[in-house]
């Protein structure tokens, strides 16, 4: 599987993006429905070939049940060591 966005760290935060998801007992489609886009906008963020921004970060909380704060937390808990961008 070919991944756009390469650094460990950003791989490290968005698989604990994916874990939050299937914790939370949603699909990619059902993520995508609550964000009101297409099941593609989750698959790509999720296998790295599109990069999340801030904004979308929070959207994506949200639609978790999460405090954006708090997972911003959660993620850079994950993340050990220096962060490569």
């Amino acid at each position: 599987m070919r991944r756009w966005v390469s650094s460990q760290s950003y791989r490290v935060a968005i698989s604990t993006v994916i874990d939050a998801r299937k914790e939370a007992g949603l699909t990619q489609r059902d993520l995508a429905e609550r964000l009101g886009k297409p099941p593609s906008f989750v698959a790509k963020v999720e296998i790295g070939e599109r990069r999340l921004d801030l904004v979308e970060f929070v959207a994506i909380s949200r639609a978790l049940n999460l405090d954006p704060a708090d997972f911003i937390t959660r993620v850079d808990a994950a993340i050990s060591g220096d962060i490569e961008i």
